[in-house]
């Protein structure tokens, strides 16, 4: 198997629900004592705000995001792409290596002959 390095990946923090229509009206204050909550519940965690823009419209939607490292069976998959990828490589560097011969040879016998 590959030796790669566990990376930090960012995904969304779906297991994380954030209704921020709470935050409609509410002052700094206030806003900082609920989201007090997810930062005693979540300690630990490299959870941040992601504004996610879509449509035409200038549509806005704001995500909770997290970095963290791999899971084994992340690490796992990624390092068997990785080694079929290489294993691909080295196929297709064979198989062009092998025409180029060929030609070669057929070439040389072309003009040996002449």
């Amino acid at each position: 198997m590959a030796k790669l390095k566990r990376q930090i990946i960012d995904v969304e923090a779906n297991d994380i629900y954030v209704d921020f229509d709470e935050f409609d009206g509410k002052t700094p204050a206030q806003i900082i004592q609920s989201m007090q909550y997810y930062i005693d519940k979540e300690a630990g965690r490299d959870l941040y705000f992601h504004i996610q823009y879509y449509g035409y419209d200038g549509g806005k939607e704001l995500k909770m995001r997290e970095r963290r490292l791999e899971t084994d069976k992340e690490y796992s998959k990624r390092c068997k792409e990785y080694e079929a990828e290489k294993e691909k490589q080295a196929k297709a560097k064979k198989t062009r290596e092998e025409k180029e011969l060929a030609t070669y040879e057929r070439l040389k016998k072309k003009f040996e002959n002449m």
